[in-house]
């Protein structure tokens, strides 16, 4: 990659302008829409199979909504602080996110460190001695987490569980009054959710149970599923470095470089209101998400050595081999024997 002198700030401005208020309303009318129907099928429907599709639709309309509530907290959904703080834990509520956990989590330490060892704790690799040195339970759900097939395990527990719904101090490291409030919030609006589903099943005579496992908990355990494969995309590859240094960390432009831009099969990454488009969305987060792809193409333009591939089965399950532990001396992906699988080319070149 060619040594280019750039500023962050100000490489991809021009995108950073929100859309414009109608725009953002129409998008978060559909999403909402999306969500009515779906539980609408997964309460009302007679057969399992309508059911079902209704499961499926309200999964999608939770990932949807929570791109929405994640660009709102980046403060790039609407121009107002005010309408993206109410939409945002709007948004948030199918996934049970808070609102302020996310924002400490997410734009603060992921955002401001991210793929540092120690600051950025998403996908974050262990090292072989800190494998070793985990008892043999732990050992076991590491391996269960990076199997190809346990990103939904991971998001649930590591993240979901431990650091955005009633997150304690010794996970994100303050506690504050906001914290518990959005805690209590999204709490409030689960207990909700249960009481129409419970109205419904007595109204229409069934049982309470399937339709709480339908319209809920399964949408909810793919929800996590969804995300936790899609962060996992975004930043681990076999070319994709982690880091324990913060100079070298920031000296190799790692919001920039650490990260991929990853085309799904059967164009899902347009689904996804453009997430995939990580690069850009890294460099600045205020680029809203109607302008990422535009924005990921200048930087492709401009950078072309910057991970980007589509994705496929061959391509996946190479990366899922290769990545399961890290060695952050040697910048080398490994596996759980410790031995060396990829080693990662550093950009120092970018300034």
């Amino acid at each position: 990659m060619e040594a280019t002198s750039w500023n962050r700030k100000s490489i991809l401005h021009a995108f950073t302008q929100s859309s414009s208020r109608s725009i953002s309303f129409m998008v978060l009318a559909f999403d909402l829409g999306l969500f009515a129907a779906g539980s609408a099928l997964a309460l009302l429907a007679s057969g399992i199979a309508w059911k079902l599709v209704g499961t499926l639709g309200v999964t999608a309309a939770t990932t949807r909504l929570f791109m929405i509530g994640h660009d709102a907290c980046h403060g790039s959904f609407f121009s107002s602080a005010k309408l993206n703080a109410i939409v945002g834990r709007i948004a948030f509520l199918p996934s049970m996110t808070a609102f302020s956990l996310w924002e400490v989590g997410h734009n603060t330490a992921h955002h401001g460190f991210n793929n540092l060892k120690g600051r950025d704790q998403v996908w974050a690799p262990l090292s072989k001695a800190e494998f070793d040195a985990y008892p043999r339970h732990r050992q076991a759900l590491e391996r269960l987490y990076r199997s190809g097939f346990g990103w939904g395990a991971y998001y649930l527990v590591e993240m979901w569980w431990k650091k955005l719904f009633f997150a304690s101090r010794k996970e994100i490291g303050s506690s504050r009054r906001k914290y518990k409030l959005d805690s209590l919030l999204v709490s409030a609006g689960a207990v909700l959710w249960l009481g129409v589903v419970a109205i419904v099943a007595g109204a229409t005579e069934q049982s309470f149970v399937l339709l709480v496992v339908l319209a809920v908990v399964v949408p909810f355990l793919l929800w996590n599923a969804t995300i936790g494969f899609v962060v996992y995309l975004h930043h681990t590859h076999p070319r994709i470095a982690w880091f324990r240094n913060r100079q070298e960390w920031q000296r190799n432009r790692a919001y920039l470089t650490a990260t991929a831009r990853v085309r799904l099969p059967f164009g899902i990454d347009r689904l996804l209101h453009s997430i995939m488009e990580h690069n850009a969305h890294h460099l600045n987060p205020g680029i809203p998400m109607f302008r990422l792809r535009a924005a990921q193409q200048v930087l492709k333009d401009r950078f072309p050595d910057l991970c980007d591939y589509r994705l496929d089965w061959r391509t996946y399950m190479d990366s899922v081999r290769r990545c399961k532990l890290y060695d952050f001396t040697e910048h080398a992906w490994l596996d759980f024997r410790g031995q060396v699988t990829a080693r990662v080319e550093l950009n120092p070149s970018i300034a």
